[in-house]
């Protein structure tokens, strides 16, 4: 198998990072669509990282699909994607959210491209609403599911339990789609993270100790 992606993708992340706990080994290959020699087109034909080139020639896309066949195919590693049906929705609905925080930051970005005049500042209001409501989501379920003395770490700093995932007592797809988001978020708006959202960034750190995860971290 061989992993088109490209070192900022979040998309291609959270596959690189779903691989690595799964302790699957994924060649990836850093080979974004603008390239005149892309395959992508060819083999996607959104051309859209990441597309997972299969060793029969097929190709898989896209990053919701690629993680569903590496579960299959993984021979060992956490249950990422819990077998239990109604968990298992839950898991994939909090990945379908911080995937839709990607999707409204990169059309924000993509806006701030444009010219300056050529700018709609309502479309670009609309997006960051996204954005925010889609983090803050994810902190307030981190929370609730925090016991009150969980909440002050070492130097009166706020921390959650090493027990407290977004879903079940064990980590998932849904915290793997969490530090994602976040690796993008702090890419392309850091002004967002600044201050805030502390759950979410002790969750990122918890899976950051982990070298092949820190090794998937997007250039800053």
């Amino acid at each position: 198998m061989l992993l088109f992606m490209t070192p900022t993708s979040p998309y291609a992340r959270k596959c690189r990072m779903f691989a690595a706990l799964k302790r699957l080994d994924l060649p990836c290959v850093d080979e974004p669509a603008s390239v005149p020699s892309s395959r992508l087109p060819q083999l996607n034909p959104l051309a859209k990282v990441p597309t997972l080139l299969r060793d029969d020639g097929s190709a898989i896309f896209d990053s919701r699909v690629i993680v569903q066949l590496l579960d299959l195919l993984a021979p060992s590693g956490p249950e990422l994607l819990p077998r239990d049906p109604l968990r298992r929705i839950d898991v994939l609905r909090w990945e379908a959210l911080f995937d839709g925080v990607c999707d409204a930051l990169v059309l924000a970005v993509m806006e701030k491209r444009r010219a300056p005049d050529k700018q709609d500042e309502s479309w670009l209001l609309r997006q960051m609403t996204k954005v925010e409501a889609g983090l803050q989501a994810g902190e307030l379920a981190l929370m609730s599911r925090s016991g009150p003395l969980e909440r002050l770490g070492p130097h009166g700093t706020p921390s959650l339990s090493e027990r407290t995932w977004l879903v079940g007592a064990t980590m998932t797809l849904a915290d793997v789609a969490l530090v994602a988001a976040m690796g993008y978020v702090r890419l392309r708006a850091p002004e967002v993270l600044a201050g805030r959202f502390w759950a979410l960034h002790c969750v990122e750190a918890r899976l950051l100790v982990l070298p092949a995860i820190a090794a998937t971290a997007p250039p800053q």
